[in-house]
């Protein structure tokens, strides 16, 4: 529209032009002056450019007044060229406000009108109506070009907000899967600092204990003996933690059968009267949940073989329709739950955690020489 609208002045002020010679005994100053009007039409590029850089449209409003006076002039002249007025309009619309756009048009169409009865040029009606008619269309024109040209800036604007809100959602979700990994950094460390508690930890343990007991037994082929198995049941769990496999307990046998094995190896280490119970019908559970009921019990076992100083270990298994329960209860030294730092301490975060992940919970009741008693619960997932 806007090349439709420069070409539309140069061959209105061509066809003027040409008329001029044609009609006119002396066209020479009308001529002149519309050599020097299209220069200054040119010259426009420089003024738009300039009020472009320095946001102030003072500059397209003087271009365009030394422009309406050059035309005032051509008409004056010679009333081919009244009709140059019509892309004037364009530019009044395009150049000023609505108010002085409308007063400009009014006031440009009046000289046109005036013009082309004083010279004479073909029919008064027609000399009037055209003009007025002209107004009409280049305003109406305007007035639609003026809302194209707002909807693309809003239409630019909107997709440069698009755009930002499309590099700010890249950059959140860069920053999202950098947590993620992080999380799942800190979530693996965390599984094998348990893993390794609940398994190496308490197996060292145990090799320690035994250690000191063979010192002070006169037969220590035994002792011997049963260090070397717990030494290859913890390196094959070792082997297992860092693969992230099954747990060897469960590899053979489900949750009851590994639990027996745990409280008879007590048994047969300590000498402490321990028993496993097994209380309704077991319930198939996912692999993780077996797992933590297992890792729990082993923690909690190895705490009564090094701290508790019982003399008798009661592990119940209680299968419910809603949930699977673990009980290990002890008559042994206990100590304070509420306690921040001690032998327990990581012990029982390191459970907490792992039935958290399950949506299970965990219940200690201790005090010190009251015994232990600990609950681990988990809820039963409900099949799909």
């Amino acid at each position: 529209m806007t090349l439709g609208a420069h070409g539309l002045f140069v061959l209105l002020l061509a066809v003027g032009a040409a008329r001029s010679v044609a009609d006119e005994p002396n066209p020479a100053p009308a001529l002149v002056l519309a050599l020097l009007v299209l220069v200054w039409y040119l010259a426009g590029v420089r003024f738009a450019r300039r009020s472009a850089v320095t946001g102030r449209p003072s500059y397209g409003r003087w271009w365009l007044a030394v422009l309406v006076a050059g035309w005032l002039g051509l008409a004056a002249l010679s009333g081919n060229y009244v009709w140059v007025a019509f892309p004037l309009f364009f530019l009044c619309f395009h150049l000023l406000p609505t108010a002085g756009a409308l007063a400009s048009t009014a006031a440009v169409t009046a000289v046109a009108v005036a013009a082309a009865l004083w010279h004479g040029e073909g029919n008064a009606v027609a000399s009037i109506i055209g003009p007025i008619f002209g107004a009409a269309a280049a305003a109406g024109m305007a007035v639609v070009y003026q809302q194209l040209v707002r909807d693309g800036r809003q239409r630019r604007q909107l997709y440069d907000e698009l755009a930002r809100a499309h590099r700010d959602l890249l950059g959140a979700q860069d920053e999202l899967a950098t947590l993620q990994r992080e999380a799942g950094a800190v979530a693996e460390r965390a599984r094998l600092a348990r893993d390794i508690h609940d398994t190496l930890a308490q197996g060292f343990s145990s090799i320690l204990l035994l250690a000191r007991a063979g010192q002070r037994d006169p037969e220590p082929v035994a002792v011997l003996a049963r260090i070397a198995d717990t030494a290859q049941d913890n390196l094959a769990e070792a082997r297992r933690v860092v693969g992230a496999l099954t747990p060897s307990a469960l590899e053979e046998a489900s949750l009851g059968p590994a639990l027996g094995r745990l409280v008879a190896q007590l048994r047969e280490h300590t000498g402490v009267t321990a028993e496993l119970v097994v209380d309704g019908h077991a319930v198939a559970l996912p692999m993780e949940f077996d797992v933590a009921l297992l890792r729990v019990a082993q923690s909690a076992l190895a705490n009564v073989r090094s701290h508790s100083r019982a003399a008798h270990v009661r592990v119940t298994l209680t299968y419910t329709p809603d949930e699977v329960r673990l009980d290990v209860v002890d008559d042994g030294a206990g100590f304070d739950p509420g306690a921040a730092a001690g032998p327990h301490s990581y012990g029982l975060r390191a459970m907490r955690d792992r039935l958290d992940s399950l949506g299970g919970s965990l219940v200690v009741e201790s005090a010190p020489g009251d015994g232990t008693a600990l609950a681990a619960t988990l809820p039963v997932p409900v099949p799909s």
